[in-house]
């Protein structure tokens, strides 16, 4: 017998199959104990040439039911003759085992894992995973019903390692033996897992992109995707949208597709949880590429029109005097507002217990100095919570009469770290007369000139601070001998996001808000503030004049003792707070007061200690990651004994529809970060 070298098996156009490579090793043993047929020819009928044909030529068919081939029926070799020598995919099974004989064009539909060992097989044992479904159309051909066309078929079968979902577009033709009688059936088939495929996910894309038309947001364009896993869960069992910087999701059967890898925008990625039962072919990701480009469009475009809409908006609210990156800065400065809350509410805790526990009376002036410097942080932290606010002049003013001396000796306190570390010769003028109007905001204000003062002069330069009344008038100064102001930029110095030439090591600093506040603020007191500059180079003079402030003097009134802190009585308090630092120490704190305080980092944990021991109250951070402060109240009053408990919101946002939207989810009290003690005891009593 003749050693043919091995070569690949390659599916017809219309089947969408693997390539099959047979070695001979294989073949041989297949052949082993076979011996030649006698006669110098092969049967004409089987051919030769090809593989699958010198297979069924070497076959052992003496030990199946067919017996050998020299005594086959003109009928089985009639048949086996249009199965062998027909280019198009074929199956016969003969006899009552249904032994089976295929061609070459069948070859690909296996795969890998059935073939060569199918030949001569029984058809039962061949296909026991979808005989319950071919077994009955089958016997209907023997038992004398007429063939049916099955077109586009679901079988799915072992193949590759896997139950593979696999179309078919066939039929079933019985074969009669020389009895006339049905001795087989033969199988005409194509394989249009291909093409079943591609309609059926042309259909779900286009299905998507009419859902994706009429979506509005980004919560609608995930529920038209998980739409998208319900009308087509052969392919896609699961979509997930992620953040395109973090896209990290692992898992049997996970895709991630970054909308970057299609040049698309940057910060999307979506997750496919795919069919186990496909395989992942180059038509199966390029149908995930479509469905990713097809959702990040939407978003995009989602995003355009809000884009355009918040621009229009704060155009007309603003006069069109800021437009659309103007406002997107303001978000900016709001959330960083929001952020630095958090750092600020242990600070201030850890100050409360300090003076609580008044252990160590040789740092009271630095707690004192301490403490005025994170009451200032603090408004400033409002401030940047709405700079639209600021920037409109809606900042509401805590006026009082004060010296005016105690408010600039506050200024120079803020801004004397800069000036020092700049080595500033600072001059001092400043009279012994009362002021009204809001003793921090006049603070900011000079502190904000004396630390621009201070950034852009040279080291070793000299700052003034100067004041004269005229009448009920008081006039501030600020002038230096730094770098100037260029004539170009002097009559914009005072708006939003306006800064002079900066270097490139950005050693200076500041967001360019600082002067847009000077003057917002000074306005806001009946006040005029101008800047003066004979150019670059030849330093700078700000003026403040502020009317009709100066008051008389009056007598001294002693200072109000701050109110004693009552101890409680054993209140249990449930404080739940991701950042750890705020957590505990404002559990410390409780403890000092006299509650019986615990402490949890997240809302599992949070559920598991009230479910041990319900408390009376419970202090939940409305921003927790996860399940917010609102979900874990409902959870928390679901659970026996829940429903009396007292809840106390705590959050970095503070204003008036936070503290409405609150009350309405039923908490008692609204407490903005960092927590004013007094504050505190009035929500838990």
């Amino acid at each position: 017998m003749s050693r043919v070298p091995p070569r690949p098996y390659c599916a017809p156009p219309n089947a969408t199959v693997a390539t099959i490579w047979l070695s001979d090793l294989e073949f041989i043993m297949l052949a082993q104990s076979v011996t030649a047929l006698p006669g110098p020819h092969l049967p004409r009928f089987i051919g030769d040439g090809t593989r699958m044909r010198e297979l069924v030529q070497a076959y052992r068919w003496e030990d199946t039911p067919l017996g050998p081939l020299r005594d086959w029926p003109v009928s089985l070799r009639t048949a086996v003759s249009v199965v062998m020598h027909s280019a198009h995919p074929m199956f016969l099974w003969w006899g009552e085992e249904l032994t089976q004989i295929y061609n070459d064009a069948y070859v690909p539909c296996f795969g890998v894992g059935k073939h060569p060992a199918a030949l001569g097989q029984a058809g039962r044992r061949c296909w026991p995973e979808i005989w319950p479904i071919i077994g009955p159309q089958i016997d209907e051909v023997r038992h004398g019903r007429a063939g049916r066309w099955y077109a586009d078929n679901l079988v799915p079968i072992w193949r590759n390692g896997r139950i593979e979902d696999v179309y078919w577009s066939y039929t079933y033709t019985p074969v009669f033996d020389e009895r006339d009688e049905v001795g087989g059936v033969l199988v005409v088939c194509t394989e249009t897992t291909a093409q079943v495929l591609a309609e059926r996910r042309r259909h779900a894309l286009d299905l998507l992109g009419r859902r994706l038309l009429a979506c509005h947001d980004e919560d609608e364009v995930r529920a038209a995707m998980r739409q998208s896993t319900l009308d087509n869960p052969g392919d896609l069992i699961e979509v997930s949208l992620l953040d395109g910087a973090a896209a990290v999701r692992t898992g049997d059967d996970v895709v991630v597709i970054r909308a970057a890898e299609l040049q698309l925008c940057d910060n999307l990625a979506l997750a496919f949880k795919t069919s186990p039962r496909l395989p992942l072919d180059c038509a199966y990701r390029q149908f995930l590429e479509q469905f990713t480009a097809t959702v990040c469009a939407t978003l995009s475009r989602l995003e355009s029109d809000r884009a355009l809409a918040e621009a229009m908006a704060e155009s007309e609210r603003l006069n069109l005097d800021l437009n659309m990156s103007s406002r997107i800065k303001d978000e900016f400065l709001a959330m960083l507002g929001h952020e630095l809350r958090n750092p600020l509410a242990p600070i201030v805790t850890a100050l409360k217990l300090m003076k609580l526990r008044r252990q160590d009376n040789d740092t009271a002036h630095e707690q004192e100095v301490i403490q005025r410097q994170v009451d200032h942080l603090v408004r400033l932290v409002d401030d940047l919570l709405d700079v639209s606010r600021i920037a409109s002049g809606k900042v509401e003013l805590r006026k009082e009469s004060v010296p005016l001396a105690d408010v600039l000796n506050k200024a120079i306190e803020m801004a004397s770290p800069l000036l020092e570390a700049k080595q500033h010769r600072l001059l001092v003028d400043v009279p012994t007369v009362r002021w009204h109007g809001d003793p921090a905001r006049l603070a900011q204000v000079v502190s904000n000139l004396l630390s621009n003062a201070a950034r852009y002069t040279p080291a070793g330069g000299h700052v003034t601070l100067g004041t004269r009344i005229k009448g009920n008038t008081v006039q501030i100064q600020v002038t230096d001998d730094g770098n100037g102001i260029a004539p170009s930029l002097l009559p914009h110095i005072f708006d939003l996001f306006v800064q002079g030439n900066r270097q490139l090591d950005r050693a200076k600093g500041g967001l360019g808000i600082g002067l847009a506040l000077v003057r917002n603020l000074v306005q806001m007191h009946g006040g005029t503030v101008d800047a003066y500059s004979a150019g670059e180079g030849r330093g700078s003079t700000f003026t403040i004049t502020l009317p009709d402030s100066v008051v008389a003097e009056d007598a001294p009134q002693p200072t109000a003792a701050a109110p004693a802190l009552a101890p409680d009585s054993g209140t249990r308090v449930l404080v739940v707070d991701d950042n750890q630092d705020a957590a505990d120490s404002l559990g410390e704190l409780l403890g000092a007061l006299g509650f019986q305080p615990s402490v949890a980092y997240d809302p599992a944990h949070a559920i598991a200690l009230a479910a041990a021991r319900m408390p009376q109250v419970a202090i939940l951070d409305i921003g927790l990651p996860g399940m917010d402060g609102f979900e874990l109240a409902g959870h928390l009053r679901a659970l026996p004994g829940g429903a009396g408990l007292k809840l106390v919101a705590l959050s970095g946002y503070g204003q008036e529809h936070d503290k409405t939207r609150s009350r309405e989810a039923g908490f008692a009290a609204h407490l903005v970060k960092p927590i004013n003690i007094a504050d505190l005891q009035v929500s838990l009593a």
